[in-house]
């Protein structure tokens, strides 16, 4: 995978020292991908896709708008136990697109389970067959423009091609700025902790820069843990903690239509917390 920092190099931030980011490294079931889907008038990462080979069981919350993003629309009819693949693009909020924007997101998801299940054929010793309902979406960017549905499909065999199934601290910050709007510096934080004797990872990354009240406000937000928890508790332990972290911030008042934060876990490491 070519490490392409255009978005970092040329972002406002005073703060570009690779060294001052947390080393975020391995986290077993969890494979990236990032390309250029050309969404910005230069070159630079914009379509970011989070692969889980076996699956992880997952928990969302979302805006509080009553307007909400085609793409939150389609989150909340997908009812599987297990998320697949997380598609991430920047540049368009997919929102007040009406019936095209969602439409682009079944062919995506159409095309992504297609090159995910050629993928389980090449490379699992027992393949599954990925679903469109089993892929969901973060979609960022400006409100009511038509959804570039072309060029994304156009990337979505690079994609999967790009995918890696070990990751290192270059890949996450790969990610960290393909899903960056108007931010200065990606987002990237970690920890290990232990959860009975079993010493398990959460990592996370986000998006969110202006427009930020509580409420999350145009804000994604994507922790991931190999730690064995089920969707239930999963669930439970974003509802309690979302109060006073995202819903605890603002900076100029405005809410949006597309804030998702979501959590995944891949069940590698076995605990009694689940």
């Amino acid at each position: 995978m070519g490490i392409n920092f255009t978005n970092f190099f040329t972002s406002k931030s005073k703060n570009k020292r690779m060294m001052e980011f947390q080393d975020l490294d391995h986290i077993d079931g969890v494979s990236i991908s990032t390309v250029s889907a050309n969404l910005y008038k230069g070159p630079r990462d914009d379509l970011v896709m989070f692969y889980f080979r076996d699956g992880a069981n997952h928990a969302s919350v979302y805006t509080q708008s009553k307007i909400i993003s085609e793409n939150i629309k389609w989150n909340l009819k997908q009812k599987v136990k297990k998320i697949t693949s997380l598609v991430v693009n920047t540049r368009n909020a997919n929102c007040f697109t009406g019936k095209q924007g969602y439409k682009s997101l079944e062919k995506i998801a159409q095309s992504v389970s297609e090159k995910l299940t050629l993928k389980q054929k090449d490379d699992e010793e027992y393949p599954k067959k990925i679903k469109p309902k089993d892929i969901i979406f973060g979609c960022t960017g400006t409100i009511g423009e038509v959804f570039p549905e072309e060029k994304i499909l156009n990337k979505i065999t690079d994609l999967v091609n790009k995918i890696k199934y070990t990751q290192n601290k270059y890949i996450w910050m790969k990610a960290a700025l393909g899903i960056m709007t108007t931010d200065t510096q990606p987002k990237m934080a970690m920890e290990e902790c232990l959860i009975g004797n079993s010493k398990v990872k959460i990592f996370g990354i986000a998006k969110g820069s202006g427009m930020i009240q509580p409420n999350m406000a145009t804000t994604l937000g994507y922790i991931f843990t190999d730690a064995d928890i089920s969707n239930d508790i999963l669930k439970k332990l974003l509802k309690k903690n979302i109060s006073n972290t995202f819903n605890a911030i603002s900076c100029d008042s405005d809410t949006s239509t597309n804030d998702m934060i979501t959590i995944f876990s891949t069940a590698k490491k076995k605990t009694s917390f689940n």
